[in-house]
Parts: C-alpha cells; sequence; structure tokens
C-alpha cells in the first residue's frame, strides 16, 4: 500500500455517491464547490476552506451541493496518529490546501520532491483547527424524512406540528425522536442545520444577509447571533486559515 495516493474529481450538481468505504483513510476536500458528507449517522457540509477526514473502513457517502473541483487523498493508516479513529472536519490552512492542489493536479514533481510534499502534507494534516460543522441525523425514518427535508430547503417556515403531519406521526413522537437521537431539540437542531448551510452560502459569495434569508433568518443581526451564540464568533469575523497559516509549499525547500 503506498503511503499516500491521490485521485482529482470534477462533479456536477446534485451527483451522489452511494456509501462506500476504503481500506485507507481518506481525505475529503473541495478546490471549489461544497459537499454534504454522511458518516457514522453525521452530515457534514463542506465547504472549500474545510476538509473531512474519514477513517479506513467507515462507510460514507457525498452529494455534491454545486459543481464541485475534489481533490483527494488516501491515506495508509500506519502514517496517521489515534487521534485520526473517528470522522473530524478541520479548517484547511492555505499551506495543506496548497500541498493537496499540487500533489493531486502536478504529474511532474521528481520523486524526491513528491516524497518531500507527502510527508508535509500528513505532518500538516495532524495540526489543522478540528471544527464543529456537522449534524448528528435522527435514525427513525420519519425523523430523517424531516430533517434531510429541512437540509434541502432551510427557509422552509413549517413548524413541528407541520413536519410530524408530513411525516405521519404526532409533534410529540417527532420531538422525541430529535431530542433522543441527535442530542439536540427540533428547534435546535433546525437552527444548527441552517446555520451551516448559511456559512456554505456565504463561502460561495452571498453577502451574510443574503445568506440569513436564503435560510431563514428574518435578518442578518439574528443570523450572525446565532452563528455567535453556537459557534463562538460572527460569521465574519473568524480569521481565514490562510491569515492564520499564510505559510506556502515554497518555504519547504528554504
Amino acid at each position: 500500500m503506498d503511503a499516500v495516493r491521490f485521485k482529482l474529481l470534477d462533479y456536477s450538481a446534485g451527483v451522489n455517491l452511494s456509501p462506500h468505504c476504503h481500506e485507507e483513510g481518506q481525505i475529503l476536500f473541495a478546490k471549489s464547490g461544497t459537499m454534504e458528507v454522511t458518516a457514522a449517522e453525521r452530515l457534514y457540509i463542506v465547504p472549500s476552506y474545510l476538509l473531512v477526514w474519514i477513517p479506513p473502513g467507515v462507510a460514507h457517502g457525498i452529494r455534491f451541493r454545486t459543481e464541485t473541483q475534489m481533490r483527494t487523498a488516501f491515506v495508509d493508516p500506519a502514517q496517521i496518529d489515534a487521534n485520526f479513529s473517528a470522522t473530524r472536519v478541520f479548517e484547511a490552512s492555505a499551506l495543506f490546501s496548497e500541498l493537496l492542489i499540487r500533489l493531486v493536479e502536478d504529474s511532474q514533481l521528481s520523486a524526491r520532491y513528491r516524497q518531500l510534499l507527502e510527508g508535509s502534507l500528513v505532518e500538516e494534516l495532524q495540526i489543522l483547527e478540528g471544527e464543529e460543522f456537522s449534524l448528528k441525523l435522527p435514525t427513525d425514518s420519519r425523523a430523517l424524512r424531516v430533517a434531510l427535508a429541512l437540509i434541502s430547503d432551510p427557509a422552509n417556515s413549517n413548524n413541528l406540528t407541520d413536519w410530524a403531519q408530513i411525516a405521519a406521526c404526532s409533534s410529540k413522537t417527532l420531538s422525541r425522536k430529535f431530542g433522543n437521537e441527535t442530542g439536540e431539540t427540533f428547534q435546535q437542531w433546525r437552527r444548527r442545520a441552517r446555520l451551516l448551510v448559511g456559512l456554505d452560502f456565504i463561502d460561495g459569495g452571498q453577502s451574510v444577509g443574503q445568506a440569513a434569508h436564503g435560510v431563514g433568518f428574518s435578518t442578518s443581526s439574528a443570523f450572525a447571533e446565532a452563528h455567535r451564540l453556537t459557534f463562538g464568533y460572527a460569521p465574519t469575523k473568524k480569521p481565514s486559515a490562510n491569515q492564520r497559516n499564510p505559510r506556502s509549499v515554497n518555504t519547504l525547500v528554504e
């Protein structure tokens, strides 16, 4: 097994990859576009500044929310420490992004330089900043149908009673399923889903106001405050990976 192998894959919006797994760990990263990744009963919305680590043997499916340039790497589990035994989401540093794109797209690298970059990629992966940008999915089929509908149309204003009628169960049952199976109330889960989809909209070029209205918030200030309370910072305040870590591939050989 190679220590690391790479693949360049471009997908149109709406394409779904059914659940599958690999013997290696997988880095899922979009050079552009946004993916929805499902693994271990969680859903990850992954715009172009994030990446998802999928451990070896973990079944995962992918839906491409937009036209996406996916750049992926498969890593021999012997190269990764024990902290990577679970699916995790990270903010991609500038260095990590540049390393991965170079390794995937540049077939003219010398063997020695490629080996240097591969080692640096694995080291950089293990010091990236983790993020909490995921949703626990309910396992009950009725609640799951509602959850997926809310992700597809986060601005939908139906209340719990409306969704319960659509799911053919009582509002009490639907509320209990969300609470027991996701650890959040229906309202908390929907707010988190709206915030995550809103971040995708912002990454795609929308203003905070446009994103807020696009996911069902009445004002941009309400969206920003909910984001601050959920993630600890306003949607326009967190420094980007480029700002926090402006290193370049070129610094590796200086």
